[in-house]
């Protein structure tokens, strides 16, 4: 079905359509100025039907061209002076031949018609042209152009062709004041030489003047005719149809004419009647030669071609309909022959019988006329209210009375008067409603909101949909339903749940009002209609009814104000408990403020971390904020965090915290703390998906919300305080204060590990992270493995030998792709080691690991996973890390410093031998030493043969054996040459 903002849509379309008739048809009405009529015509149907142009063409006199009289969207210059042709090949030509509209949806491809210059040059596409005046007589045409092809439906049609009429009617009108204007001028001048009798008279039915011929035609002699009172000398007249036309042009100033039977002269007269500012001229013609005595009922289709109303001419007598008009038709639903052979007691359903109507009659006969309302029965059975004005009339000269009705169809008014009742009594159920929610908290108006709405609104079913903040769900809370249905068949189905919550995101109301011919899933639902309106934040309110299109705009507009009562409730309640939430926030932050002084002292008379974590964790368990607290060493390798303090928890619980379904905490907040370096909040345990592996540990601890803290200062990661509070939905200002308690406590780590590194020998050992490609990056991504970097070695010719050990993939499989990277090359396996294979490449251009060296750094291990490299290395105590992590940067960007401790300095003659490595050892025999090292050559038994290595490196088994033998010489020259201090 289409959308009930479609329909809205093409409903206010429509009625825009009709309000823009009656507008245009109350100005011609009023004026007599054709052009601006045609002009404000044409306008407001370009205007309304969103089209480009619109044109009004009068046809000509010899019948062979339309001129342009009046248009919009033409070039100037062209309306008043275009001349269309009138032949069958236009559009407007065609038009005119037409019985019906002419509608043109592509005129470059219409077949029927070719497009006038008039339309071509201004590239027109799609239009609609109606006739105006008959197809007989027209006076031309009516016609809307688009430059875009468009489509017009039937409704649109039927506006053009309404303004059409509208036009014909004015011209018609306009053309006829004319006639009598001239008339008026040349009156003097005819009167001599006209044929027609003629009897002017004032205002006050004062005979004023009468010519020879109506002397004639009347058989009185004219002399005392003058000043006498008109209806004193044609008494006979009274109460006929002569009365009744020189009253209605009288009243309503405008000309008519007729024919009628005139009893005293026995004869049929053709009569014009013409208003006049000073009364009426009536000229009349004797026809009793043409016609004799036509049935009275032509006298009555009269008054059925221009009554608005259902008309009937009834037998007094027998109740039998002698005729009707087309209203009448329509509202009863019968054919003209059906209802001509049926009484007033078949169709009116307060005179059920032929006494009824006679003794109603006899009534009505003494009265004269009376206005009552009453019932009509259609021919289907059903019935609607109508106002009945019926009017006794005898006529004379026929011998013969009738009953002349009026019926007008009151269902709309009586519609409106019941609207206006329900909505008094909706109102006054609402004004209570609104006394009883004043004072309302949130709980009670969650509680009473579907009472409310089904009590106000007088439906079979409304239900509050609530919006949970907490898990961000909308969900049907609570419904009521009117004793007269089965609650338990009004089932929620997915369309309610999908409607409901279109509602909530979109802030507008939601009316489906046939909801068994659009949802299947519904149709066992005794539910037909529904709307759904917002409560803003809170949720939708959902009301139904048992009948299809229940929900009109008056109800929808009852629906809304329920709506806005109820929100505008809730937000003040919700108001007043936030403010008392707050304040009570206040008062434990003003707490917690407390709290952080006393740990702030603690943190100062601390010598060592072990006394900064226990003082820490032991002051926020033993406060009335928090329930438990724990510090954790962050693993840089493993991702991991271990506890390495803990208060207000037994160690069994915090073991069952902390490992869980996820060992180690590899993946969760307190990990996330650590990498974000960010404060990480669970604001309740017992419904946060994220706390689901620790929810059941934390709760049996008492642990209803979460803060995960990282212990960073200058970059580096000294920690994690994780703290658990005691009740959930934390406010966001704790969050902030616990954040710079995390930046204290890193400080003073930082301060105290200073203090001892001072005294100690010792290194800065540094963990950073990047996912800059370098080459042995690129080099994992490319063949989905994990690489463990194991050394390097420069080679003579500017290339770097490198080791490096892989996972998750197989020797084949990297030399594969060896072969296929332009970088790295000679990818060789070595040997097969528990970690995974150990392989030697040869590079171009240096590593991530030589970028390091450079720097002067002792490079502890490199692991690349998944297109990230973590590297761990030592640097000396005396180093500027934040200098010497922005050097590195100029070449690697997105270089991370994830930690930062003191470690113990390495045997000095272990350093001594590395530097001998590198500075007394050519780039060939490092190669070698390391390849032999690596690859098990010196093990016992041998891993790898000297052999398989001088293959490995392309040289022969003697040239290997030459470097090997150097090396070893130059590195045991270092050991036993060397004099020891004294």
């Amino acid at each position: 079905m289409d959308s009930p903002v479609g329909q809205n849509t093409e409903l206010q379309t429509r009625v825009r359509q009709q309000e823009v008739v009656a507008e245009l048809g109350q100005q011609a009405l009023e004026t007599d100025n054709l052009e601006q009529l045609m002009y404000d015509a044409t306008v407001a149907l370009a205007e309304t039907l969103d089209s480009d142009y619109a044109k009004v063409l009068e046809l000509r006199a010899d019948g062979d061209e339309m001129l342009l009289r009046q248009g919009v969207g033409w070039r100037d210059g062209l309306v008043g002076e275009t001349m269309v042709p009138a032949d069958v090949d236009s559009q407007a030509g065609y038009t005119l031949l037409s019985a019906e509209p002419i509608i043109v949806d592509d005129l470059r491809a219409d077949e029927r018609f070719s497009g006038p210059e008039l339309l071509t040059s201004h590239t027109i596409v799609s239009g609609v042209s109606v006739i105006i005046g008959s197809v007989e007589e027209p006076w031309g045409a009516l016609g809307v152009h688009t430059a875009e092809r468009h489509e017009f439906t039937d409704h649109d049609v039927n506006f053009v062709q309404s303004i059409a009429n509208v036009l014909a009617a004015a011209i018609t009108e306009v053309n006829a004041k004319q006639q009598l204007h001239e008339r008026e001028n040349d009156l003097k001048e005819t009167f001599d030489r006209i044929t027609d009798g003629f009897i002017g008279v004032d205002a006050d039915w004062a005979i004023t003047y009468t010519n020879d011929r109506g002397k004639e035609l009347i058989n009185l002699d004219g002399e005392g005719l003058v000043n006498r009172n008109f209806w004193d000398v044609f008494e006979p007249a009274l109460g006929t149809t002569f009365e009744e036309q020189y009253r209605e042009v009288a009243a309503t100033q405008e000309p008519t004419s007729f024919e009628e039977y005139y009893p005293p002269l026995d004869g049929w007269f053709e009569v014009h009647v013409y208003p006049s500012a000073s009364g009426l001229s009536i000229y009349f013609r004797d026809i009793t030669e043409h016609r004799k005595r036509e049935r009275d009922r032509a006298l009555f289709r009269t008054l059925l071609d221009y009554s608005t109303d259902a008309v009937f001419v009834e037998d007094p007598k027998t109740g039998e309909i002698i005729d009707v008009n087309d209203t009448a038709i329509r509202q009863l639903g019968y054919s003209r022959e059906e209802l001509l052979g049926l009484t007033v007691s078949d169709i009116d359903t307060d005179l059920p019988t032929l006494e009824n109507y006679q003794a109603f009659v006899s009534n009505l006969e003494a009265e004269g006329n009376t206005t009552f309302n009453g019932t009509h029965q259609r021919k289907d059975g059903s019935t609607f209210p109508v106002e009945v004005n019926v009017s006794y009339i005898e006529l004379d000269q026929l011998d013969q009375a009738y009953v002349l009705a009026l019926a007008r169809d009151i269902t709309e008014r009586k519609r409106v008067e019941e609207r206006v009742r329900e909505n008094e009594a909706a109102l006054e159920r609402l004004n209570v409603a609104t006394q009883e929610l004043i004072d309302a908290d949130p709980a009670e108006i969650t509680f009473r909101t579907a009472d409310i709405a089904q009590s106000v609104l007088d439906v079979e079913y409304a239900a509050l949909w609530h919006y949970d903040e907490t898990i961000g769900e909308l969900d049907e809370y609570a419904s009521r339903t009117s004793p007269n249905i089965d609650s338990d068949t009004v089932h929620v189905s997915t369309h309610f749940s999908e409607r409901a919550w279109q509602t909530f995101i979109s802030g507008d109301i939601n009316v489906e009002n046939d909801i068994e011919s659009s949802e299947g899933e519904a149709k066992m639902s005794p539910l037909r209609s529904c709307v759904f309106a917002p409560l803003g934040r809170h949720g939708v309110i959902c009301a139904g009814a048992t009948r299809a299109n229940t929900f009109d705009d008056r109800l929808v507009d009852l629906v809304e104000t329920v709506a806005t009562t109820v929100k505008t409730a809730w937000d003040r309640a919700d108001g007043e408990a936030k403010l008392e939430q707050q304040n009570t926030e206040l008062v434990r932050l003003d707490r917690l403020n407390m709290l952080i002084r006393d740990i702030d002292q603690a943190l100062v008379q601390a010598e060592t971390v072990g006394s900064i974590d226990e003082a820490v964790c032991n002051r926020l368990a033993e406060s009335a904020l928090f329930e438990f607290a724990w510090i954790g060493e962050f693993d840089t390798a493993a991702g991991t965090v271990a506890p390495r303090e803990w208060a207000g928890i037994t160690n069994t619980s915090l073991e069952q915290l902390t490992t869980g379904e996820e060992p180690g905490l590899r993946k969760s907040q307190v990990v996330d703390a650590v990498k974000t370096g960010e404060v990480q909040v669970v604001a309740d345990t017992a419904t946060d998906p994220r706390a689901t592996p620790w929810r059941e540990a934390a709760l049996e601890s008492g642990g209803r919300s979460c803060f995960c803290i990282p212990l960073v200062y200058d970059e580096s990661v000294y920690g994690v305080l994780v703290v658990y509070g005691r009740t959930p939905q934390p406010d966001e200002r704790n969050v902030d204060v616990l954040s710079e308690l995390g930046q204290t406590i890193a400080h003073a780590i930082h301060a105290v590990e200073t203090r001892v590194t001072q005294q100690t020998d010792s290194v800065v050992e540094l963990t950073l992270q990047t996912t800059a490609e370098t080459p042995l990056v690129r080099f994992a991504l490319e063949t989905d493995c994990v690489i463990e970097f194991e050394g390097v070695t420069p080679r003579d010719d500017g290339d770097m030998t490198v080791f490096f050990t892989a996972r998750n993939v197989s020797p084949d499989e990297m030399m594969a792709a060896g072969e296929q990277s332009i970088i790295i090359k000679n990818v060789r396996p070595l040997a097969e080691q528990d970690t995974g294979t150990l392989f030697k490449a040869r590079l171009a251009g240096s590593t991530l690991a030589s970028k390091f060296l450079e720097q002067g750094a002792t490079v502890r291990s490199v692991n690349i996973d998944s297109g990230t490299a973590t590297v761990v290395v030592a640097l000396p105590e005396t180093t500027d890390v934040r200098e010497f992590v922005e050097d590195l940067k100029r070449d690697v960007p997105d270089l991370t410093l994830l930690a930062r401790r003191s470690r113990t300095k390495p045997p000095d003659t272990g350093q001594r031998l590395q530097t001998a490595f590198e500075q007394h050892l050519t780039s060939r025999q490092q190669e070698i030493l390391q390849l032999a090292y690596r690859s098990g050559y010196f093990e016992s038994p041998r891993v790898q043969t000297g052999k398989e290595l001088s293959d490995a490196l392309d040289l022969s088994q003697s040239t290997f054996n030459y470097h090997l033998r150097g090396g070893e010489r130059k590195l045991l020259a270092v050991v036993f040459d060397h004099a020891p201090d004294a």
